[in-house]
């Protein structure tokens, strides 16, 4: 009997069997991928965190001034062009003003002298009125009364400078006194010639403290600013300028509508993104303060985190502040999936989403998590819609 000669045909059918049993069979060896759908929620995060504050602020720096006279108050809007400071140049000598004091002393008593036998009744209530302020200012001093120095001191400069303007207009003829007027003109020719007047270059806030980090702590440096560089200022520990600006800044006018607080924390809990401008600040010791903040950017080294918000709020007391403890506060509605469907490729966390066979990996920020739901936001706008379908793989 002839044996049976096996063609080609047969082994394409044989092929054909195997690929259909394959495809039979595959669910029993292959476990398919769970699946998760994008849902919309609500969370509120609220972090304590070490903070550094940066003002958009100048510093009018001075080498050569041996003696700063205020003039205008601390903690006063000025504007450009403004008086701010009589400046004593080096070689000012404080005797000289312990001089013109003598003389106008002078002037004082032989006053007195001559008006012995006079009633004036206005210059007796200018001398009440500074016998008062001087008796409040001695009172704030010990502690015996309470109150705010800095007005009580403005008060009785008032006071004396109006006495005095009062007795020079009404000056009586006399050769004495008219020798201790020229005296003091020649006094003051002589400490004017040593003084210069500082005016404001901008419009702001200005104030007589200085604590050495306005030229290092700007604006216009916040894009090189460092992790490093808040870790030293929320140490006490100088950067580039900050001794030479101790040494040499005389007074700084700040922008108080404009400023930027730089935070640092560890972890991943909480994740400030980009733009996001819905923050409540307040910081500690502040409490009756309450500031709307936007993140201005981001920076990680590592587990370490650097923040900078942006505040446009007036800044009021904190314009004596550079850091301390603050408390952040939002209230969050956006995308959320399953932590399990949250992939880390390449350093990049994003989701699968089911599109096609396998999906497309999206990436996304990490809003909020509690350790069940995430909170996302796609880097790509548009890129995740509320109920599409994710893998967990």
């Amino acid at each position: 009997m002839r044996k049976k000669r096996v063609t080609g045909r047969f082994y394409l059918f044989l092929l054909a069997l195997l690929v259909i049993a394959f495809l039979i069979l595959r669910p029993m060896f292959i476990t398919r991928s769970q699946e998760t759908v994008i849902m919309m929620s609500n969370a509120a995060q609220r972090q304590t965190v070490d903070c550094v504050i940066l003002r958009d602020e100048s510093v009018f720096t001075s080498d050569s001034t041996a003696r700063v006279e205020y003039i205008a108050p601390e903690d006063s809007l000025v504007a450009e062009g403004d008086n701010v400071a009589n400046l004593y140049a080096t070689g000012y000598s404080e005797s000289l003003l312990d001089n013109l004091e003598t003389t106008r002393k002078k002037i004082q008593e032989y006053h007195k002298e001559l008006l012995a036998n006079i009633v004036d009744s206005e210059l007796s209530k200018l001398d009440s009125v500074v016998d008062y302020m001087a008796l409040e200012f001695k009172n704030l001093i010990t502690r015996q009364t309470t109150g705010n120095l800095k007005t009580v001191t403005s008060q009785l400069e008032t006071a004396m400078v109006n006495r005095q303007d009062y007795l020079r207009q009404n000056k009586r003829g006399d050769n004495k006194l008219t020798k201790l007027y020229d005296e003091e003109n020649a006094r003051l020719s002589s400490i004017q010639s040593w003084r210069t007047v500082s005016t404001a270059e901008r419009e702001g806030v200005v104030s007589f403290y200085i604590d050495g980090y306005e030229n290092d702590l700007t604006p216009a440096g916040l894009n090189a600013l460092s992790i490093a560089d808040v870790r030293a200022v929320l140490a006490g520990d100088a950067l580039e300028n900050t001794r030479q600006t101790r040494n040499t800044g005389v007074y700084r006018i700040v922008d108080q509508d404009h400023w930027y607080v730089a935070v640092l924390f560890n972890g991943s809990t909480w994740t400030p993104v980009v733009g996001q401008d819905n923050y409540y600040m307040q910081m500690e010791g502040y409490d009756d303060l309450i500031y709307t903040a936007s993140v201005y950017s981001v920076q990680k080294e590592g587990d370490t985190t650097l923040a900078v918000f942006e505040i446009s709020d007036p800044i009021g007391p904190l314009i004596y502040r550079r850091s301390g403890l603050a408390q952040f506060n939002i209230e969050l509605t956006g995308l959320s999936v399953r932590v399990e469907a949250l992939y880390n490729e390449n350093g990049q966390m994003g989701v699968w989403l089911y599109d096609v066979p396998g999906g497309t990996f999206v990436p996304v920020e990490v809003l909020s998590t509690d350790g069940t739901i995430a909170m996302i936001q796609p880097l790509v706008e548009g890129a995740l819609q509320l109920g599409q379908t994710v893998l967990i793989k």
